[in-house]
């Protein structure tokens, strides 16, 4: 008997310059266009290339937001957060991406002081 009975998830690799159309992401994330809609609604995720003219059918999106969905869905499911909270959230991690970000470029420089 396997010590790990834990099934593995499949890695989703996903790139900022690949687009998906609004059917491929709700069939990908396993999610309804109406909730889509709203997280665009609510500023959670932007279509590329969005104008008041085009309908939603048209809109496609980073690649990179199916991964932003899956958070949203984590968030609203096992938190029970509603959608301003779950676009708040999100905000905050990014927030802190980013700023991890910038510390690990400024650690790995070395200090101008140090060659004193």
């Amino acid at each position: 008997m396997p010590a790990d009975t834990k099934q593995s998830q499949p890695t989703l690799v996903v790139l900022d310059e690949e687009e998906v159309t609004l059917g491929e992401l709700t069939r990908t994330c396993r999610v309804h266009a109406e909730w889509v809609m709203e997280l665009v609604d609510e500023g959670v995720i932007e279509p590329r290339g969005l104008t008041e003219r085009a309908k939603a059918q048209q809109w496609r999106f980073s690649a990179t937001t199916i991964v932003r969905i899956e958070k949203a869905r984590r968030l609203q499911r096992d938190l029970g957060v509603n959608l301003p909270g779950v676009a708040l959230a999100l905000e905050l991690l990014d927030r802190i991406d980013a700023l991890e970000a910038r510390l690990r470029s400024t650690s790995t420089r070395p200090d101008p002081h140090d060659a004193d």
